[in-house]
């Protein structure tokens, strides 16, 4: 059989060639770290990568969504404690100046008191999130929710609560919103907690229960004897005693659905840890490289490509033209 002078050369090219792919394939896997560079080197691991990276971006973002609930919950439930405290400052002014022993002047400067805590109750309404959404807006968190006009606050918020997702099948809210939270307080009547509220009365907000005390006391005319305009005046007082008892349980309420909601998310947190740790260590045995089977076969390429570059050497010497 004869082989052509053409032929040999071709196959020469092509030996060293394919020598020269194969070593270059196998250093750029060990400057990655990668075994698989290409889908081609491996197509059902190719696919597998992909679905573990996809897995893990998908929960690296529940992650810093947790991150954003909680810091959320977190000003929140500093809020709400704000509040809280600013009530229970108030039911103490409330008992103070029920006492028949203060006069008018000493009620109106309790009432100058009381209308500072209205200012910071609000104030602390319409606290905002790290990014500037407004906690108690509900959906509509980007507006101040809540405004005085006339001394009479008004809810420009919604009734929505958003939700963020914290894994692939849940989700947690992130606030609560102002009406739920601060409009929609059932008083008493009398200060008597025990007593049922009808149904049909609307209810007060927190701003209005504090308004009414302040009010009552910057009117108040300070006679001492018994007499009508006495007799309302600590009816109103013991009413408004109730009622800042109703406001402190809610927003009591709402913080403990805070703390729950916190919890929640910190055991979840930790399952997505544990998950990534999972992931990575699967993603790992699929593509990484083997270092020490790598370098080893890095070598036996190079010898390869240079044997074939010397034995391609040797037979372009063997031209009969040579001879001639």
């Amino acid at each position: 059989m004869r082989v052509a002078t053409s032929t040999i050369y071709s196959q020469g090219v092509t030996a060293i060639n394919t020598q020269n792919f194969n070593l270059n394939k196998t250093m750029l896997q060990v400057a990655t770290g990668k075994r698989i560079v290409t889908p081609a080197d491996d197509p059902a691991g190719a696919a597998k990568v992909l679905g573990l990276n996809q897995a893990q971006s998908r929960t690296e973002q529940f992650q810093e969504n947790i991150d954003i609930l909680k810091s959320s919950l977190q000003i929140e439930e500093t809020s709400l404690s704000g509040i809280s405290s600013i009530l229970q400052r108030v039911r103490e002014l409330t008992i103070q100046a029920n006492n028949d022993t203060y006069d008018a002047t000493q009620r109106a400067a309790i009432g100058l008191e009381i209308e500072e805590h209205f200012e910071a109750i609000t104030g602390f309404a319409n606290t905002t999130n790290g990014n500037g959404g407004f906690l108690f807006g509900g959906f509509n968190n980007q507006d101040i929710p809540f405004e005085i006009i006339g001394g009479v606050v008004n809810y420009k918020g919604d009734q929505g609560q958003q939700l963020l997702q914290i894994s692939a099948t849940r989700q947690v809210a992130s606030g609560d919103n102002g009406f739920d939270t601060f409009m929609n307080v059932k008083g008493t009547d009398n200060g008597d907690t025990s007593i049922a509220v009808p149904a049909d009365r609307p209810p007060m907000s927190v701003f209005a229960i504090v308004k009414e005390l302040q009010v009552a006391l910057s009117t108040n005319d300070g006679v001492t004897p018994p007499n009508s305009a006495q007799e309302t005046f600590h009816q109103t007082m013991s009413r408004v005693i109730g009622n800042v008892d109703v406001a402190l349980g809610q927003i009591a309420d709402v913080q403990s659905g805070i703390g729950a909601r916190l919890n929640a998310t910190e055991s979840q947190e930790n399952v997505n840890e544990d998950y990534l740790v999972q992931l990575a260590a699967t993603l790992s045995d699929t593509q990484d490289l083997d270092y020490t089977e790598a370098i080893s076969r890095l070598e036996q390429q190079q010898v390869g490509l240079q044997a074939a570059q010397q034995t391609f050497t040797k037979i372009q010497g063997l031209s009969l033209f040579n001879f001639l």
